[in-house]
């Protein structure tokens, strides 16, 4: 994917106009940039910014594998604001004024001194997470989203002290917190005794319900000179807020860059990548290329793992004898060759006929870390007359869904394969491999008809050739 300066054209789709629009990379980052970071940063701060656009914007683009706007078909992004933040020129031209000229000479600049860069991790571009100002040390991806992301590292920062979000609070009523919550407060009763440490606390009362003596701010106070001092109407009282004040320190998810940090950075003389790599653990900056028209999955890192192997194999045995994990290795190794030949980085669990254990292929995946896990197999059933392919993802992951369904088209609408469905599953490869993951059953080994298929040199050909057609398929624009 990397290494030219190639620039590569994005359908945004445009709301007022209602129509699809074509802008470039570089030009559409002149939309995005001022929506994401004040322009009166310090320049090199602005270019990390710019880096940071442009990776999402090559993340998003369909060119790339990426998965397009979610809502409008055909398109990468809108400017609707759920695929990335957008604003034109007349909003520009009101936010700057007097700056207008200032602020666009620095952001042309910002974005022509980095054209083409994107951050990316084992040669593709990650998820460049950033955030306003992170209070002293950015957070660990685990402790926001749930799931460990090798870049997203916890990086402690006093860089941002003195952003304006240092220090903040919000007030809030009861009832607020109790509808934004969806809680219940108890009711609020003269009787209630209720303490704020540190606040008020050390409430005595009476048999009847009147205060005796009550701590205020570490002070002892009796019941009756707190009513005649507060000009309360009776010693019967209890202490409840009115409102709960929030105080903060640092502004947004903490994750990646820290915006003011950043920014304090490039004024003590730091450059953009110093920045990038400081926040962004283990990454390195490269230029996007295209993929050409002959080389669709020029940049895309495929591991195929054939299914089974060696003598401890628990493979399906057709009919006459011939084995899954032979036919198995057949298809993946030409459909290796195939996708090389379409531009794609391609790995083998295994070359040859071999045991490998799922822990091993869930170790190499993760250590990898392609695009896409794909394993192929063949399926068995007790009636010989059952035949079909049946395509296996693993829950919530959309990308592998589609990728399913491309290849399943493909292998339909190429061999007459019976489609038996794209399901979820709870395989072990599937649930333990860190990536997008696929489990191709191609067809049953225990039809004596698909057997003999499966004996063909030709149709293996033909299976290989459609299951890469349907991966170009997948991530054609």
């Amino acid at each position: 994917m990397f290494g030219n300066n190639s620039l590569v054209n994005i359908k945004v789709f445009a709301h007022k106009e209602n129509k699809i629009m074509t802008k470039s990379i570089e030009n559409l980052l002149k939309m995005i940039v001022p929506a994401q970071v004040p322009l009166s940063f310090h320049i090199e701060l602005i270019k990390v910014q710019a880096i940071i656009a442009r990776t999402q914007l090559v993340r998003q683009c369909r060119a790339f594998g990426g998965p397009g706007c979610s809502k409008y078909k055909d398109c990468d992004i809108c400017d609707e604001g759920h695929c990335i933040d957008i604003v034109d020129d007349s909003y520009l031209r009101q936010t700057w004024k007097d700056n207008y000229n200032e602020y666009m000479e620095k952001l042309n600049r910002a974005i022509k001194e980095t054209e083409g860069l994107i951050i990316t991790i084992n040669n593709k571009p990650i998820d460049p997470k950033f955030h306003d100002t992170c209070g002293g040390s950015t957070e660990n991806s685990e402790d926001v989203l749930g799931n460990r992301v090798v870049y997203l590292r916890k990086v402690l920062c006093n860089y941002c002290s003195n952003s304006p979000n240092w220090d903040g609070h919000k007030d809030f009523t009861l009832k607020d917190i109790e509808e934004r919550l969806n809680i219940n407060f108890p009711k609020l009763k003269p009787s209630l005794k209720t303490e704020i440490k540190g606040f008020v606390e050390g409430i005595e009362k009476d048999e009847s319900g009147r205060v005796r003596e009550i701590k205020i701010g570490g002070k002892k106070l009796k019941g009756k000179d707190v009513m005649e001092l507060l000009g309360l109407d009776s010693t019967k009282f209890s202490v409840t807020p009115a409102t709960i004040r929030f105080n903060t320190r640092g502004k947004g998810h903490g994750l990646g860059l820290c915006q003011y940090g950043g920014n304090q950075m490039a004024i003590e003389g730091y450059s953009y990548d110093d920045i990038i790599n400081y926040y962004y653990t283990g990454v390195e900056i490269k230029k996007y290329e295209i993929p050409c028209i002959n080389k669709p999955l020029s940049g895309k890192i495929l591991m195929i793992d054939p299914g089974h192997g060696g003598e401890k194999s628990q493979d399906f045995v057709g009919p006459t004898g011939l084995r899954e994990k032979d036919v198995v290795l057949n298809v993946s190794k030409k459909l290796k060759n195939r996708l090389e030949q379409l531009g794609a980085h391609v790995y083998l669990t295994r070359e040859e006929d071999e045991y490998m254990s799922l822990s091993e292929r869930v170790k190499l995946a993760n250590k990898i870390r392609p695009n896409f896990f794909i394993s192929i197999h063949l399926n068995s059933f007790s009636n010989p007359s059952i035949h079909g392919c049946e395509i296996y993802y693993y829950r919530n992951d959309k990308d592998s869904e589609a990728l399913g369904k491309a290849i399943m088209g493909s292998l339909v609408n190429n061999l007459s394969i019976v489609n038996r469905g794209v399901k979820v599953a709870d395989f072990f490869l599937l649930r333990q491999i860190g990536v997008s993951s696929l489990r191709i059953e191609l067809d049953y080994i225990t039809n004596p008809e698909i057997e003999e298929k499966l004996k063909d040199s030709e149709y293996i050909n033909r299976v290989a050739e459609s299951i890469s057609e349907g991966i170009v398929t997948y991530y054609k624009y």
